[in-house]
């Protein structure tokens, strides 16, 4: 137990630090997750979407409402009323697209987001530590499912293999990157994948020591969150509902598990059929986002592009699904261990029940087999349910991983009974630590490596290197060009800025980049605020000078086989202008310094190379 505590506390601190490098809202849905927390916190009911004041929510106002109850009990208290000056778009937020270069934040992040937190900003965090304790109770609900499913093959419950095994299992999920990502936001997926495991960790146990009518009505409650957690879980407790007559085969175990669940869920029902004519809101939703109840069945290369989405946000593509982790290969890596552990899996059961149908003849071999595996069935049953409900979301707008995480702890244990079966002369302290260590390093170096570059304002650096094109023009008389680099690094054109404050702006002013053609139209034309999107001139004090890097993909943009003029200059939104330029020869253009004329077929990895004639 000593040993899962250390795997337990590592989780918590991990996922602590994914919700303080992750700038808030910028996670899949979070902050329509918290406008419903907010307005339930605020009015004390939940949003009916489709009234005025609901609209910020979306559609998870749609959404079962444990997790937005429990947000909202622990964040009542804090003023959110800044709610919308928290959720500013940038003009060039990148929604999906992890190939684009450049920086990944989605929304405008304030000095006033920064510590010591407060107001919205505070009330996000507090949810998203919600979610982290969530998380953890997810990972502790492993351990113990785990054992209960291994406990069978090891003979012995206090076995230091079985310890072993179980702590596998639950580190291995524990340090999935995309796992501890969605544990540290404010999101509903972090409440169906606890009680989710929780009915099955329930399960499990009654198939082991038998049902009673007490562990019926704990199971009972169980279920009952399930469905007050989010959608699927309605289907996922019929499941429940199935298995517990299989396991009991008793009418009364369950009319009490019934019993006791629609006590805890059944006003849910009876609410959404009053308020949108349906028990489940489904259809009231699909026709929110536009979906269709039956489905045509699309072509091979969308499953296929799909299946990629899936596959990529269930280890690790953070942010607005826009962050990949790097180097790339780890991916491969993590499908390798997934599919081995899924062959051994497959090879496992199928040379346990040969050996049954040997041992004891067709049927009573399949008996003895049902019998003896139960615990590998059920987690089988509930994780194929999870998967069936998801390939519904996957034909309707795409299955991001983390809407199958509440099967991901019985797939995981079910992978590591694969990969045991396979490696059975390796110790299990060996095959734990060969797995669960590299996971950790994994998810721990997603932090720098992949989180803090791509929410990271430009640097502030102490002087203007000597040995870059010199600058000079001035903005407004707030901001200075201290110089400038362009650069051509295969399909992509780097360019970097470095401004000096003059004085601190008095509104947040835009950058905006053009190369222009000779006959005056933009081959190029981008207005962002500095930073590609993460630094707001209000912030900068005279004084500091700043490294701000751009950098574009040539493949999206049309060839350029013609002389461009590379101009620069800065967008008051005040006055809908530019503000003036000083201190610069070439301003053909009010408002818009003139930097070089370049030719990009010329350029090359040196830095000012095929510039052919300059702006002064």
């Amino acid at each position: 137990m000593k040993k899962f505590g250390v795997v337990l506390s590592i989780f918590v601190l991990l996922g602590l630090a994914y919700s303080v490098v992750t700038p808030i809202f910028e996670t899949p849905d979070e902050f329509q997750h918290f406008a419903v927390i907010q307005y339930l916190a605020r009015t004390g009911k939940l949003p009916i979407v489709g009234q005025p004041d609901s609209e910020l929510s979306g559609q998870e106002g749609y959404q079962a409402p444990l997790y937005y109850m429990l947000g909202a009990a622990l964040t009542f208290w804090i003023d959110t009323s800044d709610i919308r000056q928290q959720f500013i778009p940038q003009p060039k937020a990148n929604f999906g697209d992890p190939a684009l270069p450049g920086k990944k934040n989605a929304f405008i992040h304030g000095a006033n987001q920064a510590f010591p937190y407060h107001g919205t900003t505070l009330a996000v965090h507090v949810t998203r530590m919600l979610s982290v304790l969530l998380g953890a109770g997810t990972v502790a609900l492993t351990y113990i499912m785990a054992r209960f499913v291994f406990s069978g093959d090891t003979q012995d419950a206090k076995d230091n293999r079985l310890d072993w095994l179980a702590l596998l299992c639950a580190g291995f999920l524990a340090f999935i990157p995309q796992f501890v990502f969605i544990h540290a936001a404010t999101s509903n997926d972090t409440a169906i994948t606890l009680t989710c495991t929780l009915t099955l960790t329930i399960l499990l146990w009654l198939a082991r020591d038998g049902v009673t009518l007490r562990r019926a009505a704990l199971l009972g409650g169980a279920i009952g969150l399930m469905i007050l957690s989010k959608m699927v879980g309605s289907a996922l407790a019929v499941v429940a509902i199935l298995l517990l007559l299989l396991i009991s085969r008793r009418l009364d175990v369950l009319g009490m598990t019934l019993a006791v669940a629609a006590a805890v869920s059944g006003w849910w029902y009876v609410y959404n059929q009053a308020i949108y004519g349906d028990p489940l809101a489904l259809g009231a939703m699909l026709r929110f986002i536009s979906a269709q109840k039956i489905l045509p069945l699309p072509p091979l290369s969308f499953l296929w592009d799909q299946f990629r989405l899936t596959r990529f946000t269930t280890w690790g593509l953070f942010g607005q699904m826009s962050i990949l982790m790097q180097p790339g290969i780890v991916y491969q890596v993590l499908d390798l261990v997934a599919l081995v552990g899924g062959i051994g899996f497959v090879i496992g059961m199928a040379v346990q029940l040969i050996r049954a149908i040997r041992r004891e003849s067709f049927m009573p071999g399949i008996k003895s087999f049902v019998q003896h595996h139960r615990a590998h069935l059920i987690c089988l049953v509930e994780a194929g349910t999870v998967a069936a409900a998801g390939m519904y979301f996957l034909l309707q707008a795409g299955l991001q991983g983390r809407l199958l995480f509440p099967a991901l702890p019985a797939a995981v244990v079910l992978c590591v009974y694969g990969l045991r079966f396979l490696f059975q002369r390796i110790p299990h302290q060996v095959l734990t630590l060969a797995l669960v260590v590299p996971m950790l390093a994994l998810a721990v170096s997603v932090i720098p490596v992949d989180l803090l570059p791509a929410y990271a304002p430009p640097p502030l650096v102490t002087q203007v290197p000597a040995q870059i094109l010199p600058g000079g023009a001035t903005f407004g008389n707030e901001i200075k060009l201290g110089g400038y680099t362009l650069a051509r690094r295969g399909d992509q054109l780097s360019m970097t800025f470095y401004w000096e404050t003059l004085r601190t702006p008095p509104v947040d002013y835009t950058v905006a980049i053009r190369f222009v053609r000779a006959d005056g139209s933009f081959w190029l034309d981008y207005v962002n605020y500095p930073g590609m999107g993460t630094s707001m001139p209000t912030t900068w004090k005279p004084g500091e000078i700043r490294r701000d890097d751009y950098v574009f993909d040539l493949r999206r943009l049309d060839p350029a086989d013609v002389p461009l003029r590379w101009i620069v200059g800065y967008f008051d939104p005040r006055t809908r202008n530019m503000t003036p330029v000083s201190d610069w020869g070439d301003v053909r253009e009010a408002g818009w310094a003139t930097l070089k004329q370049v030719e990009l077929d010329k350029l090359d990895n040196r830095e000012e190379t095929g510039i052919i004639s300059p702006g002064r």
